[in-house]
């Protein structure tokens, strides 16, 4: 039997086949249950398939006025039908749009005149609306389905439809006060200003000590940290009332608090429209002033100036990009301005606009600290014999001074450049007064049993001694890198102590040969001084440390034991060690995973390269970092001399600029979840039908600086970096720490756009951020949903998800009190198709779900919808429905 469809040719050619009295219709049945009872089990089967299908297709070929039914026959009589040209099925489904009771009486009137043998019902999209049955559906261990979809126009002047629209009457606005990548230390307020009535408040920030919140001077909550790494999430919902349409004060209190990047986020109705910021505004600080932060103007800037309402007898600072641009100090409150004349003879105004930049405030006593060091330094020279050689390769190089041209040709013999990057390290480190330097440079006898020695100078501040020893380098055998840890440990326990900040650099271009230990095993605290050299291992091993050695495990000895003691001096003396890879080191595997294991165990990082321009940067950033962390440990050590200047919250920088007109329609505010990794990568995706406001991406930076912001998307198709903090100088310890930075409009594309953040100390020590980064974004669309003519309006119960995960159940409009539900979720979408209203809010929730992901950006109550429905007629419409008929055992 082949199936007849709907449309009318379809239908015409069925009626030459076919023609059904409902005599006929239940002979079809007879003959199926006695061949189910004759035929084999095998074939039994096939025919219990076949059942559905054949009801199925004999409700949509018979038509109406053809069926032998007295209830279909009264429906006619009482013009309850009227199109006497359509199926069974199309008039069941008819009834079904049109929500009459006829749908299932009609529907139910055919079955029982069936009288089938086998459990058998009728379902119009998912709703059960006839059955048959001796054993309930739900208890079904088998079930044979066939689906179809039936749709009707309704025509004519005595057609009646539904129209219906659905917007946001009012949309709520979001607030975030965001706090610099470093705000303290001491108690901090955020001053927060809205115009309305509150809807939702929370608070997401990583803070670096225990405190307690405190709202308009109300006591909310205590909170402990575990971790000051990882942003807390803390939600304000219960305590809305504490909140007041106008200015707000939200104050953090404990012992010598700061908070490294987060926002306070504010959820409110307003008749207000969105606009771009105009001020950036401060938080206040009660303690010791040290900020770190950063502002964008929105448009070419015009004007701007500072207000900073403050009390310090110490001098206070507020440097802008890298220029200082106030400094003061007063022992009273006071309030001071800083003029746009004043501002503009300082700054270039072009260079600030539409872009971020990083803004500082801090005490130039604390400033000070910098150059008053705390570091203990060990720097490690490799002196073995291939240090001869070219940085590239094994060929004998070229001896250079350092005030040769070409000393960063490649062909540089490795100790010539060797001996001019130590002696800027020593220049670097010893600039700061109160830092302190030893040398330990290690090589080998040239006659056996060729034992692992170490040239050793002491702790001193005295760089033109050093320098000069430097200059005496001469190379000479193997490679004892062990010898040279274990003698740093040796100055470091005997010449520093546990109240400075120590560290060890080690450098080698090749394998380590020689071992360490006391007597078997691969551990030992050989110091390679005299009386106490290491041990070759050429003999026994068969380690020379050539190339025919960096994939067998002939020197595994040696490699474990320069890891060992660098493990030591970690462990027992808390002093971080580096390690750089000094010429092709990175192409042999055992010189590699020697270095890079020392710098691991040692808690430090580990560079490569044959490249000595790369190789000086290296050098230069290693010997930064060991400045700014050293100065960090000061600052923990007396911040409490400073503890009594306050800068209050009401102090801001505000700028006039010139700004492009904001698109028309509603402002959708939100943020994407977090980027979730350390690389660290994030994604936005802006809907064709949006037009961008504002797109920001937050850094959470830590104890380094967000350094980089790159946009990659399909108009760029390569990275673009939109963020330099190098920009603005490559020492970043005086420079402010962006949590937030602006992405230009411009720079962004619709459709998939992706972000990359990296954090450091200097250019040269850059890497991934936090796993907590995301971007939070401002779209501006036309919001509204419109209905097809539809048979019904009258809505249902909806279930929406929000974009934070959280649900709302909403019935929709707010007087619906029927049964029917309704899902615009992550897990499922489902609303009559028939419903004008329902039609029109799945319209109005797709628009508003900007990603896509089935999750509504913006929260909303019925009491912020708007719908409108009208009755129209004599316009045809059109219904559909999915028409499915079930067997089951």
């Amino acid at each position: 039997m082949f199936m007849c469809g709907i449309k009318m040719n379809k239908a015409r050619r069925c009626k030459k086949a076919y023609f059904f009295s409902i005599d006929a219709l239940i002979a079809v049945v007879i003959i199926v249950s006695v061949i189910l009872v004759a035929r084999p089990i095998a074939k039994q089967k096939q025919l219990e398939m076949s059942l559905q299908e054949d009801t199925l297709e004999v409700l949509s070929s018979m038509k109406i006025n053809e069926i032998e039914n007295s209830y279909a026959q009264q429906l006619i009589s009482d013009k309850k039908i009227t199109n006497l040209n359509q199926s069974v099925l199309e008039q069941i489904g008819e009834f079904y749009a049109k929500e009459m009771p006829e749908a299932e009486l009609l529907a139910n009137n055919v079955l029982l005149q069936l009288a089938p043998r086998e459990n058998i019902g009728i379902w119009f999209n998912n709703q059960l609306i006839a059955s048959s049955n001796a054993t309930s559906f739900e208890n079904a261990e088998r079930i044979w389905t066939s689906r179809q979809i039936i749709s009707g126009i309704e025509k004519g002047n005595n057609a009646r439809g539904y129209s219906s629209r659905a917007y946001l009457s009012k949309a709520n606005r979001v607030k975030y006060f965001y706090f610099g990548g470093y705000i303290g230390d001491g108690n901090i307020t955020a001053e927060i200003e809205y115009n309305g009535s509150i809807k939702d408040a929370e608070i997401e920030a990583a803070f670096g000590a225990d405190f307690d919140i405190y709202i308009n001077n109300n006591f909310i909550s205590h909170y402990s940290i575990s971790n000051p790494l990882i942003p807390e999430k803390i939600g304000l919902s219960g305590y809305l009332d504490r909140f007041n349409s106008g200015k707000n004060y939200v104050e953090f209190r404990g012992n010598n608090v700061y908070i490294a990047g987060g926002y306070i986020k504010l959820v409110y109705e307003s008749p207000d429209t969105f606009s771009l910021a105009k001020k950036h505004e401060f938080p206040g600080v009660k303690g010791v002033i040290n900020i770190y932060d950063s502002f964008y103007i929105p448009g070419a800037l015009n004007s701007m100036s500072i207000r900073l309402h403050y009390k310090s007898p110490y001098f206070m600072f507020v440097s802008i990009g890298n220029i200082t641009v106030f400094n003061a100090s007063s022992s009273n409150e006071i309030t001071a301005e800083v003029p746009d004349s004043q501002l503009s003879s300082l700054l270039n105004y072009q260079a600030l606009s539409k872009k971020t930049t990083p803004v500082r405030i801090g005490l130039y006593e604390l400033e000070k600290l910098r150059e008053n060091g705390n570091a203990d330094v060990i720097l490690i020279t490799d002196l073995s014999g291939s240090m001869d050689s070219k940085l590239d390769s094994e060929d004998a190089g070229v001896a250079r001074g350092c005030n040769d041209p070409h000393l960063y040709d490649p062909d540089t013999k490795r100790i010539s450049l060797a001996k001019c990057l130590d002696k800027m390290v020593v220049d670097a480190i010893l600039n700061v007064s109160g830092n302190r330097l030893a040398m330990s440079a290690f090589y080998g006898d040239a006659s056996s049993p060729f034992k692992g020695r170490v040239y050793q100078e002491s702790l001193s501040n005295d760089s033109a001694y050093l320098k000069g020893r430097i200059d005496a380098y001469n190379i000479q055998g193997g490679t004892c890198i062990c010898c040279s840890i274990n003698d740093a440990y040796k100055m470091l326990n005997e010449e520093s102590n546990s109240s400075r900040k120590r560290f060890v650099i080690v450098m080698s271009d090749g394998i380590p040969t020689h071992t360490c230990q006391a007597a078997s095993g691969c551990a030992g605290t050989r110091t390679g001084l005299p009386g106490n050299e290491g041990l070759w291992l050429g003999y026994g091993a068969g380690c020379y440390g050539g190339a025919d050695d960096c994939n067998v495990n002939d020197c595994q000895c040696a490699s474990q034991n320069a890891n060992w003691s660098s493990c030591r001096v970690y462990n027992e003396l808390n002093a971080t060690v580096y390690s750089i890879g000094f010429g092709s080191v990175a192409a042999c595997s055992m010189a590699n995973t020697t270095l890079n294991s020392i710098a691991d165990c040692g808690r430090g990082k580990y560079y490569s390269s044959n490249n000595a321009t790369l190789l000086q940067q290296i050098y230069s950033s290693i010997s930064q970092e060991i400045l700014e962390l050293s100065y960090v440990e000061q600052i923990s050590k007396v911040i409490g001399v400073f503890n009594n200047t306050i800068l209050y919250p009401d102090s801001y920088i505000s700028f006039d600029y010139a700004s492009e007109a904001m698109p028309y329609g509603t402002a959708i505010t939100s943020q994407t979840q977090d980027f979730g990794n350390e690389a660290t990568e994030g994604a936005l995706y802006i809907p064709q039908d949006s037009e961008i406001a504002e797109v920001n991406v937050v850094s959470y930076s830590g104890a380094r600086w967000t350094d980089n912001v790159y946009v990659y998307n399909n108009s760029n198709l390569s990275w673009e970096k939109v963020f330099s903090l190098s920009d603005y100088g490559n020492s970043y310890g005086g420079l402010g720490d962006a949590y937030i930075v602006n992405i230009p409009a411009g720079r962004l594309s619709k459709g998939n756009n992706s972000f990359k953040i990296t954090t450091g100390i200097s250019p040269l020590n850059s890497s991934g951020g936090s796993s907590a980064d995301k971007a939070i974004y401002t779209f501006v669309k036309q919001v509204s949903g419109y209905s097809k003519i539809s048979s019904s309006a009258k809505g249902c119960k909806w279930h929406i998800e929000f974009e934070d995960s959280t649900n709302t159940t909403l019935n929709i409009p707010a007087n619906y009190s029927g049964s029917e539900e309704c899902y615009y979720t992550s897990q499922s979408i489902a609303y009559n198709s028939n419903d004008a209203i329902d039609n029109a809010i799945y319209s109005l929730l797709l628009s508003l779900d900007l990603n896509s992901n089935r999750r509504i950006e913006t929260k909303f109550s019925e009491q912020d919808l708007s719908i409108g429905s009208v009755e129209v007629a004599g316009i045809p419409f059109v219904w559909e429905s999915e028409v499915q008929v079930r067997v089951w055992r």
